[in-house]
This record gives structure tokens, C-alpha cells and sequence, in this order.
């Protein structure tokens, strides 16, 4: 179902950093030159050992005699669980030219045999201990870094031991065997095609612009089809031979162990790893050109947004991670974020040429720079607009400086975020953990305590003067450019000219400093009298209370201690789009523009200024069944949590520079969407696999456009002002301050209707006929890709042991589509699957099965799948494709219990559907004695070739 927007390129912050969506690694802290860089290696120890930053107490540190180095640090989120990762120091920078795309290659040899594991038995060794292929088993390469990742779901000692042996295996052992390679060529150019999309080859062009004749466009990790296809095992073995050596390598290990054994075995493991006497040949990543100057770019693809990019970069002085370079980095963050929120400002006016903005500063990228940057996504008609608008802020703000207003705004996000981080930090998360620690060893920064952040903080906040700020800010962009670089779907003459000629224009007009702005008060802290609790109750085995306020709103309470001082709450109301339209789409629209739309006392923009320094977030969202509100917050802030949630569905905005926004968007939204096999089944399939259902899928423009405030307000009025509402809380709270809170929001509106309409007439959704030949939908990307789908419909989820079953159904159909269609066949580098069984429309459901594929291949998968599905059918599944299966899916049940986010989605409307507490009861159970003869009779009823619906994604051939 389509709710909403994502944001095309960039997230609107409210706290401290400005975060692009396609930064695509952290820079490396290494030794450089002033005009270039050699891409180099850690040469031992830590950061700590170089830093007046303490590191964290609770880390072991430790290096072997071969140089390999090692974190480890006992954790109990989740409980009874570790995560285990390998990182090695180089990737694809540091590739030959015949080597082009094999660190990546590499990284999935080694789960294709190894001296002590055959071809295709790593995969299934770890899924009999419960892991899942995919989430679990993982690894990343980068131009920067290998990473190699297992999140045990166990800590006993063959469990532990297993990982370490696996992770053994991958440091020196692997096989590469050539026939195997061959085998998997086929998946990796699956791959390749899968991620050759326009922001994949707009990065690469922004690249090859920023650093002109660097590696850092060269060097794409996915790397050459050419070189893929064709590579002699020699040239993977001298890669890995050169750079999979412990002197380059790092483990970190997190989770409920005990360090002394850990560490003891991590030693007997890897102590007989031994180095490299080969030298690695040097390889310069990059080098700044002094006197380059202001210079502009065009990039065009008929699919992409239209993106506006202005930086200055200029060489890096690398600098060990000291206390008082986080505090210079500090100092350039604020600069930028407040930048960014001025972007953000204008943006919310609805009248701009920009859908997004914002600022960032980026230090000794890839060891050799450091670049400002304006990022903005802008209408492709008003990019000049655009353009000039952003030329404009910047020398505001390089001529003017920032005003005292913006920078405490920033200064209490920095606050509040330091002080949440301490506050939490006992109940982070192991794998995150496990991140942090080998990206901290990677990039030469200490991996701190947050405690130790604050202190800091506090000591040096009398520093952070606007003085400093201003200087600091000027400092990022007196540098090489500026370099403008336009990236549109406008097929445009002489783009580079007009480029110039606009910002040459922009820059001769005189910009004013920015006024002091006074902040406005809070305006909604008063709901009327607190409401009485009429009735309570406990539910003593799932650890549950429940109240009922006399105005008729229902709480679930579920105290929790698996986050420190955080508050999950979530707000129900309505049936969603169940509910009656006087348009369709308008569920769509709504969803999109309500939470944008502000409160009628304050503008998004101004609630974004109240609000800073708290930790009150949310969203509002249409879902099938519910209207709902959710968020996460801290006991210091539940209340006005409360409060907020209380003014919109009281006084909301509806104010039309949100629905401005919305349909600027839209445009350029759609036209990425059909730029890929996956963008065209999100934007199309849903809608048909329900007959056309306008609920579903991805509007078109000319059905959003038709929608009005007037229509939104109309949609949700009745059930905001009258609907039985439902609240659910999960966390670490005091009940009292909660119930207080409620009381006095919540609980102080009007009486709540007793009930509200089923809406029957809107619950029947029809599953589409079977197709015979498939349906065929085109793409607008490359001419290669093609997308085929298959769905299988099944039934609702009236019958929880029958959903289970098809769930467990599901993961046998995995791990068969992957050994057919990737291992066996080398079809595709993923298949995707799911199961749909609706809660809420009778009868309706489905099973499913996607490939990204070449276009030759369509028919011969289509046969596959309908093969994989007739063996299932026909009873061919092994008990040990079952245990398979079963173990992911019981760990995944064990570690749910211990889930804040997994209890609200249990919780959320259980006093609606109270049969959802008993569904709780019986999942461990149910998960545990699922038979294979169920799985067989349920693959006999519902994967039949007769009844399944098909749809081809192919390439548009008159593109």
C-alpha cells in the first residue's frame, strides 16, 4: 500500500546532522599529502592509543603477534545474543584494472567453500543454528572496506565457536575454486544490474566531477561486467592473497559472552594467520588541483530527479581523534545544519522551487579532501530558481553569518541528543555495537563511552560561540569552486553555459542577513479538566495493564526494560481507509499532507523551533483498519508527546503549503519510479493484485492532483473528532507519569463514540484472475533488466495457525528458490518472497515470488518457480529444509520478546482485536509444531499453477 512519500535524496532533520541518503561511506582517517593520497593501511595499535579521548571501559582491546587486532565487549541487548563482524582495511580502491568488481566478487566466494566447509554448506551450517541467510549472514564492500557479519542467535559455545570458525575460514581458506567462480559470475552480473540505477550513475558522475581523474568513480565496488564475466582465478587469488591478511584485519565481538573466553578463543582461532611479506603496489586515490576553480557539470537521465549539487572541496589536514578536533568538528556541523534548517524553512512555505535541501561538511574523504556541500532537489522546470535560491542562502549565510536564534535551536538538539545517548547507553544493541566498533577502528576515531561525549560537552559549551560558529562555516567554503553540478531529466543545450550563466546572475544580487526570530510559546497545554480513569485491569501473563478513561479512551501499558528511557507510543483511531471517500486516493493524499499541514496555532516550521531540544517525534499514517499516531519519546518528554498528539487530532493544520508540497514531489517521485523493474511493481502491482483498487499502489499524478484540503479534511474529520481511540505504550516509563499525562490530553477530550462502523461495503478487496501468460508491464531502465512475479492466492488471517503455516511454507520456499534460482541456475542474485494474509478484508491473501533477471531468461524462471512449486506440492521437502526454515524464524520469536517495536506491533489495537493477546500466547508454540505434513497439504491447496497470477516487468523498447 502507498502511504507516503519517502524523501527522494535527503532526510529533513531536526536534530544536529544533515544526512543525505546517498553519502556512500565515511571518510578515512589516514596520513596525506597536501595535493594527493596514497590509499593506505592501519599500521597497528588504536586510536585511542594517539588521543586524549578515553576509550570506552567496557571494550577489550587486543592485538595478535600476526597483527590482527580485536575488540570485544560484553552486551545483553537482546539477550543470549552476539553479533561477530570482520572488517578488512581495503576494497574495490585498491583493485588492478583486470581486478575491477573481485573485492566485491570475493565477498561472495566466501560462502562457496572454503579447505574446511564445501561449496554450499556455509549457508546451510548456519541456518541449522538459526540464522537467516540475508539479515544474518551478511557482508558489505565498500571503495574504503570488506565487512563480514554474523549475528548469533545463541552464545553457547559451539554456537560462538561455529562463528569464529566460519569468520577463520573467510580470512584465509577460501578455496576460490574456478568452477565455482564461473557459477557465480552470473549472480554478481545480477547484481550489477539490479543496482545500475540513475542515482547509482548520477554518484558516479558527481564523483568523477568532484575529483577529476580520481578512483573514486573508477573504482565503483560493484565494478566491470567485462572484467566479471572474464577474470582467471588468478586475479582474485592475488587479491585476496595481498590484502586478506590479519594486519589489515579487525573482529569485533559484542553480545551476552564472557570476554575472557571470547577472547581466549578468538586467539586459539586466529593466532596462526599469517601476514603478507608481498608489498602492496601503491595506489593514489585522489589529489585536489589548487587552481581548478569555479567549474560546473550537467548530468541527464530521463528518469532522474533533478539535483542540484554546490561544494568546495580543498585538501585535508588528517588529524588523530582528539578532543579538540570533535569539538572543530563540532563547530562545522552546526554551521551546516543551520543551514540546512533555513532550507528547510523555505521549503515548508509550499512556494519554493526546492522539494529539499540541506547542508553538510564532510572531512578526509577518502584520505585526501574535505568538501562543503548544498545538496537540493529542485522542480525540473524552476531549476535556475532553484539554483539561484541556493546560491543565495550560502552567501547569506558566508556574508551575514547565522543568528544567536538558529544556533541555540541546534545547540539544544546537540544537548538533548548527547544527553538521550547516556541515558540509553546500557541498552544499545549488540550488532550496533559491533558497527561502531570496527568502522571507529577503520576510520582512526575512538569508540568513547557517551558519557564521555557529554562530559566534553559540558566543559567546552562556553566555546560555542556564533563568533566561532560563523568562522568555522566560512572556513568549510574557502576552498577550491565553487563546483555546481546539475543533474536533471531536461535534456539540455549547452547545460554547463547555463549553469554558469545562472549562477553568475544569482551572485550579482545583493542578499540581506537573516532577522532574529522570537520563538513562539507552546500553545497547547491545556486539553480542559483531566480525565478520571472509569476502569483497570491486568493482564498478568503478557505483563499488560489496561485502563479505560471515562471519556471511553482505552491504554495498554507494557513496561519494558529493553531501551533505557524510551517510550513507544502509538495512537489509534478510526478504520483508515476503510473509511468512506469522497474522492478516491484521498486516503493516499491524506496520509501525505496531514502531518505537514502543521496545527492551527503553529506551522510545521514552528513546531520544528518549539520543539527542538525535546524528543518528540512522530507520524500520522492511513493504514487498513486504523487511523494512527506513532512516535518515540523519553519520560521527560511524554507529556508533551501527549500534548502534541493531542493538538492534531484536535486542531490540525490542514494548511495548503503542505499539499504544495505533496504535489511537487509527486512529478519527480513517479518518474524515478519507472526507472527500475522494482520502481514499476511498487508504482502498478499492488493495485492490480487487487483488481484495481485505487486504496493501493502509487497514484497517478493526475489522481492526486484531483484531491483538495477540503476533500482531506472531510476524510478524517469524523474519526478525529468521534472515534474510539486506542492507545498503546511500550517501554521504560513510570506508570503514574503516564497516566498523569494521558489524563490530561487524551483523557480530557470529549467523550469518545462507544463503537464505530465496521464499513463491510469497503472491506471486499478481489484477488485478480489467474493469468495463463503473464501480464507484461515496461521499465524505462536498462535493457537488460526484467522483473518476473509470481503470486499465488491464499486466504485471510482468520486462522493464526494457518497463517504460521504459510509464513513456515514461505521460508522453505526461500531457501529453495535460492539453492534453483541463484546457487543452481545462477538466474539472479536475490529472489524475493512474501506472504500477505489480510486482517481485515475477508478471504484475501497471497503468496509470493520475485526474481530480478536478464530478458532472455523470463520464460526459463517462470518455469523454475512453477517446478520449485510442484516439487513442494508434491511433498519434496526434507526435514532438513524444514529445520532450516524453522530455526531462523524460532530465534527471530525468541528475540521478539525482548523487542519494544515488536510488542507495540503485537499490542497496537489488541482492544479492538483482543484475539491479538492470544495470538502472543501461541506463537512459540505454534512455531515449534508446525508439522511438515501441515507445510505439504498447505503447499498442495495453494501453490497451483492454475490459480496464479503473473507479472512480467521487461524493458520499454522505444526508449
Amino acid at each position: 500500500m502507498f502511504r507516503s512519500l519517502p524523501s527522494i535524496l535527503m532526510s529533513t532533520p531536526q536534530k544536529l546532522a544533515f544526512a543525505a541518503l546517498l553519502v556512500l561511506t565515511p571518510a578515512a582517517c589516514v596520513e596525506a599529502p597536501q595535493g594527493g593520497s596514497t590509499v593506505e593501511v592501519s599500521t597497528g595499535g588504536f586510536a585511542h592509543d594517539n588521543s586524549d579521548i578515553a576509550p570506552d571501559p567496557a571494550v577489550r582491546y587486543g592485538e595478535l603477534e600476526n597483527g590482527l587486532r580485536y575488540a570485544i565487549m560484553r552486551n545483553q541487548t537482546p539477550p543470549n545474543t552476539a553479533s561477530i563482524r570482520m572488517a578488512l582495511d581495503v576494497g574495490s580502491m585498491v583493485e588492478a584494472e583486470d581486478q575491477r568488481g573481485l573485492a566485491h566478487f570475493i565477498e561472495h566466494m566466501a560462502f562457496n567453500g572454503s579447505e574446511n566447509v564445501p561449496e554450499g554448506e556455509m549457508v546451510a551450517l548456519l541456518e541449522r543454528f538459526g540464522l537467516e541467510f540475508g539479515p544474518d549472514t551478511n557482508a558489505g564492500t565498500s571503495r574504503e572496506y570488506v565487512v563480514y557479519q554474523l549475528d548469533m542467535p545463541e552464545t553457547d559455545a559451539e554456537t560462538m565457536d561455529t562463528g569464529l570458525f566460519l569468520m577463520r575460514e573467510t580470512a584465509s581458506n577460501l578455496t576460490l575454486d574456478i568452477e565455482a567462480i564461473d557459477r557465480e559470475r552470473d549472480i554478481i552480473l545480477s547484481e550489477e544490474r539490479v543496482r545500475n540505477t540513475p542515482i547509482r550513475r548520477w554518484s558516479n558522475a558527481l564523483a568523477e566531477f568532484r575529483y577529476p581523474g580520481s578512483l573514486i568513480a573508477e573504482r565503483d565496488a560493484i565494478g566491470l561486467p567485462d572484467v566479471i564475466s572474464s577474470a582467471p582465478r588468478e586475479a582474485f587469488a592475488r587479491y585476496y592473497d595481498m590484502y586478506y591478511t590479519p594486519e589489515r584485519a579487525f573482529i569485533s565481538i559484542v553480545g551476552d559472552v564472557d570476554v575472557d573466553a571470547m577472547e581466549a578463543s578468538l586467539i586459539e582461532r586466529f593466532s596462526d594467520w599469517q601476514p603478507t611479506d608481498a608489498e602492496a603496489p601503491e595506489i593514489v586515490a585522489g589529489e585536489i588541483d589548487p587552481d581548478r576553480g569555479f567549474d560546473t557539470g550537467y548530468f541527464h537521465d530521463p528518469e532522474f530527479y533533478t539535483v542540484l549539487t554546490i561544494e568546495s572541496v580543498h585538501p585535508d589536514e588528517i588529524e588523530p581523534d582528539t578532543a579538540d578536533a570533535r569539538f572543530a568538528s563540532l563547530l562545522d556541523s552546526l554551521g551546516a545544519a543551520i543551514l540546512t534548517r533555513r532550507f528547510s524553512t523555505i521549503i515548508n512555505s509550499g512556494t519554493s522551487p526546492l522539494i529539499q535541501g540541506g547542508a553538510s561538511y564532510t572531512t578526509e574523504d577518502y584520505g585526501f579532501a574535505a568538501r562543503a556541500t548544498v545538496l537540493a532537489v529542485a522542480q525540473p522546470d524552476a531549476w535556475e530558481e532553484g539554483l539561484a535560491l541556493a546560491e543565495q542562502e550560502l552567501r547569506r549565510a558566508l556574508e551575514h553569518g547565522f543568528t544567536q536564534a538558529e544556533l541555540d535551536e541546534q545547540l539544544a538538539n546537540v544537548r538533548t541528543s548527547l544527553e538521550t545517548s547516556v541515558e540509553q547507553a546500557d541498552t544499545r544493541s549488540s550488532s550496533g555495537l559491533a558497527d561502531a566498533l570496527w568502522s571507529a577502528w577503520r576510520y582512526g576515531s575512538v569508540f568513547s563511552h557517551p558519557s564521555s561525549a557529554l562530559e566534553r560537552y559540558n566543559s567546552l559549551e562556553d566555546r560555542v560561540t556564533l563568533e566561532a560558529v560563523n568562522a568555522a562555516f566560512r572556513a568549510q567554503w574557502d576552498g577550491n569552486g565553487p563546483l555546481v553540478f546539475l543533474a536533471t531529466s531536461l535534456d539540455l543545450e549547452n547545460a554547463e553555459e547555463r549553469v554558469a550563466e545562472v549562477w553568475e546572475n544569482s551572485a550579482a544580487t545583493p542578499v540581506e542577513a537573516m532577522e532574529e526570530s522570537e520563538l513562539v510559546a507552546w500553545a497547547y497545554e491545556d486539553f480542559g479538566p483531566s480525565g478520571e480513569i472509569a476502569r483497570r485491569s491486568d493482564i498478568e501473563d503478557l505483563g499488560l495493564t489496561r485502563i479505560v478513561f471515562e471519556n471511553g479512551v482505552r491504554v495498554t501499558l507494557k513496561q519494558t526494560d529493553f531501551e533505557n528511557d524510551v517510550i513507544r507510543v502509538n495512537v489509534s483511531f478510526g478504520r483508515g481507509d476503510l473509511e468512506p471517500r469522497n474522492v478516491p486516493v484521498v486516503d493516499t493524499v491524506a496520509g501525505n499532507v496531514f502531518a505537514s499541514g502543521g496545527l492551527e496555532a503553529h506551522s510545521v516550521d514552528e513546531l520544528q523551533r518549539i520543539l527542538a531540544g525535546r524528543n518528540v517525534s512522530g507520524s500520522f499514517s492511513v493504514n487498513t483498519g486504523s487511523f494512527s499516531f506513532s512516535s518515540s519519546t523519553t519520560p521527560a518528554d511524554f507529556s508533551l508527546q501527549m500534548q502534541l498528539i493531542a493538538a492534531y487530532m484536535t486542531s490540525p493544520g490542514y494548511r495548503e503549503e503542505s499539499l504544495a508540497q505533496f504535489r511537487a514531489q509527486m512529478p519527480e517521485y513517479l518518474r524515478n519510479l519507472g526507472s527500475t523493474p522494482a520502481g514499476v511493481r511498487a508504482r502498478d502491482v499492488a493495485r492490480m493484485l487487487r483488481s484495481g483498487d485505487d486504496r493501493y499502489g502509487v497514484p497517478s499524478m493526475e489522481e492526486a492532483f484531483a484531491v483538495d484540503l477540503d476533500d482531506v479534511r472531510d476524510f478524517l474529520s469524523p474519526a478525529l473528532e468521534r472515534a474510539p481511540i486506542e492507545v498503546t505504550i511500550v517501554g521504560d516509563f513510570n506508570e503514574s507519569d503516564v497516566l498523569t499525562a494521558l489524563a490530561a490530553t487524551l483523557g480530557a477530550l470529549p467523550e469518545r463514540a462507544d463503537d464505530w462502523p465496521e464499513y463491510e461495503e469497503n472491506r471486499n478487496v478481489v484477488f485478480p484472475a489467474p493469468t495463463e501468460t503473464p501480464i507484461t508491464l515496461t521499465h524505462n531502465g536498462g535493457a537488460d533488466q526484467a522483473l518476473v512475479n509470481v503470486y499465488w492466492p491464499t486466504t485471510d488471517d482468520t486462522d493464526i495457525r494457518r497463517t504460521r503455516t504459510l509464513r513456515l511454507l514461505r521460508a522453505v520456499l526461500d531457501l529453495k528458490l535460492t539453492e534453483r534460482l541463484r546457487e543452481g541456475e545462477a538466474f539472479t542474485y536475490s529472489a524475493a518472497s512474501s506472504n500477505v494474509e489480510s486482517f481485515y478484508h475477508p478471504g484475501y491473501g497471497y503468496l509470493y515470488v520475485g526474481a530480478d533477471i536478464r530478458v532472455e531468461n523470463v520464460e526459463p524462471v517462470y518455469e523454475a518457480i512453477d517446478l520449485i512449486a510442484a516439487d513442494m506440492a508434491n511433498g519434496e521437502i526434507t526435514d532438513d529444509e524444514l529445520l532450516r526454515a524453522r530455526r531462523p524464524l524460532q530465534e527471530q520469536i525468541q528475540n521478539a520478546f525482548e523487542s519494544n517495536g515488536v510488542w507495540m506491533a503485537w499490542l497496537t489495537n489488541s482492544w479492538e482485536h483482543p484475539e491479538r493477546l492470544d495470538r502472543i500466547r501461541t506463537i512459540t508454540g505454534d512455531y515449534s509444531d508446525i508439522s511438515l505434513e501441515e507445510i505439504i497439504a498447505a503447499a498442495q491447496e495453494y501453490l497451483s499453477p492454475e490459480t496464479a497470477y503473473r507479472v512480467s516487468i521487461v524493458p520499454n523498447e522505444d526508449r
